[in-house]
């Protein structure tokens, strides 16, 4: 985003700086700011702007959705054009299990590298937004992303099925157009294996106030082991119904997420013998339910879980998200 300095200059000064600050700039429509002391001065350099841009360059003047911010502050002698970020929507499927979501710092190191994180400075070697990065960030110019999705999984957890809604945002992006569709067979020939996208299309910035507030459920496949041996009859005779469930912030992420109880659902689909003390189920849960605690019971922190159904001690040992289920 070119930064243009001017001072004691003319109309035409301030047109010829103005044209500098967005070459090279995808726009269609621009907000335009004006700082100046002299506020009749100030008007005029307003006005002159707007019908520049508008009648000379042919972009909208909008107070919202703009693509471009353009700002000259005239005591200072500095305009700049600061493009808006461009947002696609989609869903993404993950089939690594050293796959996060998202990029984060490690949080003990903030960054700087510590035995905890392998001196990596992150928590996960990868992440879909890293992955999306590669390929989508270059294609808008762009420098820097962020990911919102419709929820997460865990870094050991898969993401089947239609995938998970998400927004990819490209920030301060000089470019505003790309072939989705090819962007799309490039990111999963690339990435085969590991990630795949699907249904991109262009949005706008409240799509992700959107997603954020959606409430949906879950269809997950849990992998469990026993600390003694399970029947198929017992599996066969958990509760059909949704199961109403208090569940407190799991001790795994106290550290990280407010000590509270919640109440949560879950209905138990279905659930298969793998060995003696091994079995598979399916569960529909709720907005928000912790699944590997509701398997295990948290120590009594998830209130009832399969393990207290069973009346043996359960763990989770691998679980997948078959489906993202958004309420209509």
């Amino acid at each position: 985003m070119p930064k243009i300095g001017l001072r004691n200059v003319e109309d035409s000064d301030i047109l010829a700086g103005a044209l500098e600050s967005v070459w090279g700039t995808e726009f269609s429509s621009v907000e335009i700011g004006v700082t100046c002391n002299d506020l009749e001065k100030k008007a005029h350099i307003r006005r002159l702007l707007e019908n520049y841009f508008s009648s000379s360059l042919g972009k909208k003047i909008q107070k919202e959705n703009f693509e471009v911010y353009f700002l000259f502050n005239y005591e200072r002698g500095v305009m700049e054009a600061i493009p808006s970020s461009v947002c696609i929507e989609g869903r993404y499927n993950k089939f690594s299990r050293e796959i996060a979501q998202t990029f984060h710092y490690c949080y003990k190191c903030k960054g700087r590298g510590c035995d905890f994180c392998q001196f990596r400075g992150k928590l996960s070697e990868l992440s879909v937004q890293e992955l999306l990065d590669k390929k989508i960030l270059p294609a808008f110019g762009s420098a820097m992303s962020k990911f919102h999705g419709c929820g997460r999984e865990d870094v050991d957890v898969l993401m089947l099925g239609k995938g998970r809604p998400f927004v990819f945002e490209a920030l301060f992006a000089p470019k505003r157009s790309a072939d989705l569709a090819a962007l799309e067979k490039e990111i999963n020939s690339e990435f085969e294996g590991k990630i795949a996208v699907h249904s991109l299309k262009f949005c706008g910035q409240k799509r992700i106030v959107e997603l954020k507030n959606t409430q949906f459920g879950k269809v997950y496949r849990a992998k469990c082991s026993c600390d003694e041996n399970v029947s198929q009859k017992e599996l066969d005779a958990f509760p059909k119904n949704e199961l109403p469930l208090v569940q407190r912030t799991p001790e795994r992420v106290e550290l990280r997420r407010a000590d509270k109880e919640r109440e949560k659902g879950a209905k138990i689909m279905g659930a298969k013998k793998l060995s003696e003390k091994e079995f598979e189920v399916d569960v529909l849960s709720s907005h928000g339910l912790y699944v590997k605690e509701f398997v295990s019971g948290d120590s009594g922190r998830t209130i009832p879980s399969i393990s207290s159904l069973l009346g043996k001690n359960c763990k989770c040992v691998r679980l997948d998200v078959l489906e993202i289920v958004l309420e209509k």
